[in-house]
């Protein structure tokens, strides 16, 4: 059987995914990538981008991401947790069969999967955007 959760849950979603993203190191959505970016944008808007660009949050170097330069100096960055993405793309673990196995689906895709779609042009682009616009209306619906 297919799992269709009602709208009610993604109010909640929306809710819940506003108070994660007020929280200095989950400003990491705004850097990490296309459709996470857009989730973020979602949540908190554009206001935030300059907040984001200029602070490092202090969780950085224990849950960041590590980068190394070309001379051999590291720096680190705010990095999301995979549970974190997870809750970001609205990810449902749901026994359907009782069989002792999870299906797993969630209401954004995840970067694995936006990567590997035809939208994925390194950018935000209008097609992109209608995308987004046109899957939010259908879970709006």
């Amino acid at each position: 059987p297919f799992f269709n959760p009602p709208y009610a849950d993604y109010v909640v979603y929306e809710q819940l995914c506003h108070e994660f993203m007020n929280h200095s190191r989950t400003w990491a959505a705004f850097l990490h990538g296309v459709l996470i970016w857009r989730l973020a944008v979602h949540s908190l808007g554009l206001d935030h981008l300059p907040s984001v660009v200029k602070v490092i949050s202090t969780e950085a170097i224990p849950f960041g991401d590590l980068f190394v330069g070309d001379g051999g100096q590291t720096y680190y960055n705010d990095g999301l947790l995979e549970e974190e993405i997870n809750f970001m793309c609205r990810t449902y673990y749901i026994d359907l069969c009782e069989c002792d196995s999870l299906e797993v689906v969630s209401w954004w895709p995840w970067p694995n999967a936006w990567n590997a779609s035809g939208l994925n042009v390194s950018f935000w682009s209008a097609c992109c955007e209608d995308w987004f616009q046109t899957h939010l209306g259908n879970i709006r619906e």
